[in-house]
């Protein structure tokens, strides 16, 4: 009998049933489709089941007399421990030659940067000892600066300030010569 015609049986519903074959660890058979097949043993079991319940003892303290439980299976491994340990031993192995590689590889590329730094820091070296040299390069730049300053443009005047002139100069000029 499946789960439903044993709840209409019971009268109780089709989740109410597995979950006390859940619960109580029975033992139930079960189809192809993985669904329960439940013999007259079973149904008579869960009958007591009921009346437990109903006699008010929750289902975990429900006992049942005639324990059918359900007994888990082990599922033995088709490949013999030496294999698996062969091949554990094989990952292993290829996990560390990876492992070394990616080391490997890090380390030349510190060693070529570090090699770059070496040489960038010689050039450097080079240039202060260039720039520290004293030379009589040096004379010739102030030199240079004199002479600039020396034919540094005059500024032009204004076109009316050329003619007209200072208007505060000249205001005091006119001012001294209306009074006489």
């Amino acid at each position: 009998m499946n789960t439903s015609a044993v709840a209409r049986l019971l009268n109780v519903s089709h989740s109410t049933i597995q979950r006390w074959v859940t619960q109580l660890n029975m033992e139930v058979e079960r189809n192809q489709l993985g669904h329960y097949q439940f013999s007259d043993e079973d149904i008579a079991l869960l009958r007591k089941i009921q009346d437990q319940l109903n006699e008010g003892i929750i289902l975990q303290k429900v006992s049942i007399s005639e324990k059918k439980l359900r007994k888990a299976t082990i599922q033995k491994h088709s490949e013999p421990n030496d294999q698996l340990l062969e091949r554990v031993n094989r990952l292993e192995n290829g996990l560390k030659t990876k492992a070394d590689d990616v080391v490997s590889y890090q380390l030349l590329q510190h060693r070529s940067e570090m090699e770059e730094m070496h040489k960038l820091v010689k050039k450097l070296e080079a240039r202060i000892e260039a720039l520290e040299t004293p030379t009589g390069q040096h004379f010739d730049y102030f030199l240079a600066a004199e002479e600039a300053a020396a034919t540094k443009k005059t500024k032009k005047r204004p076109f009316i300030k050329m003619i007209f002139g200072n208007r505060k100069n000249d205001s005091s000029s006119w001012s001294t010569a209306d009074s006489d």
